[in-house]
């Protein structure tokens, strides 16, 4: 999901985007329109052609934008183009993704496999934009962590990659945080100030509840009656970046606008050394994200899409993935890159330490937690 320091910006309730397409979304449906219309006789005459050739059409891969991208390209993308001598077409894309699928005729979607993480999926699986998964295609499913595959349903999709939260901070201030409930320190009261994300609100909310520890985990924000209290507590740090973007925190440091951040280990662990002064500690009960991958309703590349996301779940694939891309990777029998394998989970008990946030629940809280994290940001 996080997808580095040029991360476009998100929308603030990323439901928004199931119920209408953005005006940039429908501006390039309009020109796809008009291309396919001025490009048809060209198809036509060129089909026979490519018949002879032997040629196909690509599997069409949506995917996050920014460096999640980049690193798609690098660790997966060549290897299974020269594995399968298929060609993949990457579709980068951020809050458009699931307004893509909706507006587009359900037997011509925009492409043929999506990322989906978790707020996507449940949205995604609301609205039929996915196929369900048809798990004899998909043998690579019986490798993934019990923990994952029970966290959500998986009819529709499969979990493969993810990144926790991890705690971004400056070496030479007076701040040390290790755990959430740090973020309310003292310490941290006093300091420059604190940056969050503000496009995925749930992961501060998470963040605070795991630091509250009233409950277990992250529990607080699975029971209505703890839910003004983990906003007051977002409310009482000392918030001073409110981020849209890994560029927008990386820029706040550097402007010495914080000392301490809320932020994503897949954007953080391999690149805080391009950054003077900064380290980085990831608590040992965090939040994070994890995508499920999901075939689009309507392709007629169905089976192709099963096959590239049991490609997806391969250990091998996973393990040279992790080296272009410091994620959480969902096989149990992964080979973490050196440098990864102390702070990612490889068994169902290290996985529980992660509280991944319960669209199942959320959803009939979205509305109220999404408006009052925007007043807080308001009057921050």
């Amino acid at each position: 999901m996080a997808a580095g320091p040029e991360r476009d910006a998100e929308v603030d309730e990323t439901k928004s985007a199931i119920d209408a397409s953005t005006t940039a979304s429908a501006g390039t449906t309009s020109r796809r329109r008009l291309l396919s219309a001025t490009a048809v006789g060209s198809v036509t005459a060129l089909a026979g052609c490519a018949e002879l050739l032997g040629s196909e059409d690509p599997l069409r891969v949506s995917i996050w934008s920014g460096n999640y991208a980049d690193r798609f390209e690098d660790g997966v993308v060549e290897r299974y183009e020269a594995d399968h001598d298929t060609e993949i077409e990457i579709h980068r894309g951020w809050d458009e993704i699931l307004a893509d699928i909706q507006s587009a005729p359900e037997d011509n979607p925009p492409f043929d496999v999506t990322v989906a993480e978790g707020n996507f999926y449940y949205y995604g699986r609301q609205q039929d934009l996915f196929e369900p998964i048809r798990e004899e295609n998909i043998p690579n499913t019986d490798g993934i962590i019990d923990f994952y595959s029970e966290m959500r349903d998986t009819e529709y999709g499969l979990p493969v990659d993810g990144a926790p939260c991890t705690i971004i901070h400056r070496e030479d201030a007076d701040v040390d945080p290790e755990q959430w409930g740090d973020l309310s320190s003292s310490a941290v009261a006093d300091s420059t100030g604190i940056g969050v994300d503000t496009g995925f609100w749930w992961y501060p909310l998470y963040a605070a509840a795991i630091g509250m520890d009233e409950e277990n985990g992250a529990g607080e924000m699975h029971d209505e009656a703890y839910h003004d209290d983990v906003l007051d507590q977002v409310e009482e740090w000392n918030v001073q970046s409110w981020a849209s973007s890994g560029e927008d925190i990386w820029r706040a440091f550097e402007n010495g606008v914080i000392d301490v951040a809320q932020w994503y280990y897949d954007q953080t662990a391999y690149d805080i050394d391009d950054y003077d002064g900064l380290t980085h500690t990831m608590p040992e009960e965090t939040t994070g994200w994890l995508n499920n991958w999901c075939v689009v309703r309507g392709t007629d590349k169905r089976d192709e899409a099963e096959e590239f996301i049991n490609f997806l779940l391969d250990a091998d694939v996973q393990s040279e993935w992790s080296e272009h891309a410091p994620m959480v990777f969902s096989n149990e029998d992964i080979e973490y890159a050196e440098g990864l394998e102390d702070d990612l989970p490889t068994t169902t008990e290290e996985a529980q330490d992660i509280a991944f946030p319960d669209w199942e629940y959320l959803a009939s809280h979205d509305d109220h937690l999404s408006d009052e994290f925007s007043t807080i940001q308001q009057q921050s």
